[in-house]
């Protein structure tokens, strides 16, 4: 289904190749060739922004994603390897937004996300994300008051299992450095009361355990003694999250 990956000697190749082709000094930062494995996954990369490559099993499609400070915004889908090559050298290296990628290239979509992060709301996007998340209930309690703190809620939130995470930066690998971490001790919780009508589970009084990034004990308490607590561990010159990741 792909003879130019096969003539050339690999995925990596033929797109360097048709780099080449339109003249931009784009190069896949992965080496290979038909004899290595990945032979279906490339990544082209400058400064802040970068793609990843992938290509479908069963029909012929190039799957191109497309990340800018360390946030994947966009993804794609083409048989075309042209089209593939020239929808990636104007991501890398334009001054754009990823609206402005689908808008030249129908066949590159962005996620919900992407407006956010292209117009730099991107932390009060995802504190609202997680506030609406019907599928963390038991961390509800909690976030409504942190979202409205004038230093939690200007850090950038994300989850891992149950535990609320804060971060420096926006992008991933995430800045977590010397801050705290709040999860909810699932074994405090009282009953959920549940709004039948709308479907929606939330718990009162719920208990938290505040850890460091070493996973060290730092306290607990209700959602309001716990935001102190917090607040009382972060480190005395933090500032608002940041675009890009904790490699910048």
């Amino acid at each position: 289904m792909y003879p130019e990956i096969t003539n050339a000697g690999g995925l990596s190749n033929a797109i360097n190749i048709e780099f080449s082709e339109i003249q931009s000094k784009l190069k896949v930062l992965i080496d290979e060739n038909t004899s290595k494995i990945p032979l279906t996954y490339s990544v082209i990369q400058r400064d802040n922004k970068y793609s990843q490559i992938y290509i479908a099993a069963k029909e012929k499609l190039y799957l191109p994603d497309f990340w800018k400070d360390g946030v994947c915004l966009a993804n794609g889908k083409t048989g075309n390897i042209i089209e593939l090559v020239r929808a990636i050298d104007f991501w890398i290296n334009n001054d754009i937004t990823s609206k402005d990628l689908s808008k030249k290239f129908d066949f590159v979509e962005t996620n919900n996300k992407a407006h956010a992060f292209d117009s730099g709301n991107e932390t009060e996007y995802t504190w609202n994300q997680l506030l609406n998340n019907e599928s963390k209930p038991e961390l509800g309690e909690f976030i409504k008051i942190a979202i409205q703190d004038d230093i939690l809620g200007k850090l950038f939130p994300f989850t891992s299992l149950y535990t609320l995470c804060f971060s420096r930066c926006t992008g991933y690998p995430y800045d977590t450095k010397d801050l705290p971490n709040v999860t909810p001790k699932l074994d405090s919780w009282t009953l959920p009361k549940t709004d039948y009508i709308k479907g929606k589970t939330e718990f009162d009084n719920m208990i938290y355990v505040v850890t460091n990034n070493k996973a060290e004990f730092l306290g607990e308490g209700t959602a309001i003694e716990v935001l102190k607590i917090v607040k009382d561990n972060l480190p005395k010159n933090i500032t608002p999250a940041i675009k890009g990741t904790a490699e910048d």
